[in-house]
């Protein structure tokens, strides 16, 4: 079954990277904040930035088969990706939004 979360990248452009974990949902908050921390040196730099996430969240796993995939999908596709968890990190702003609620990057290192 699995636990799944989608990381959206959204750097206000159309096009949008999206890192899928499998079995991410349940610790995604912990997660993200270290993530967040180690990217914090790169933020506004949306390609470095985004690549320090993902790296940091797929550290443990990187040479693994399975657990992670990484795609692109344009603004309009946000809502095909219901049956999961979506978590979108609005670069410019600084943001996280799940659920409709808004979180700023310093909540989110903090813990909500």
């Amino acid at each position: 079954m699995g636990a799944r979360v989608n990381f959206i990248f959204d750097d206000g452009s159309d096009s949008l990277v999206v890192l899928y974990s499998h079995w991410g949902a349940d610790r995604w908050q912990d997660d993200l904040a270290g993530a967040l921390f180690h990217a914090e040196k790169r933020k506004g730099d949306y390609s470095y930035f985004t690549r320090m996430v993902i790296s940091f969240l797929i550290q443990e796993e990187v040479l693994e088969e399975t657990g992670y995939g990484i795609f692109a999908i344009n603004r309009a596709e946000i809502n095909s990706l219901l049956f999961d968890d979506v978590i979108i990190l609005d670069l410019p702003n600084e943001m996280l939004i799940k659920d409709g609620e808004e979180y700023s990057f310093y909540q989110a290192k903090v813990g909500f």
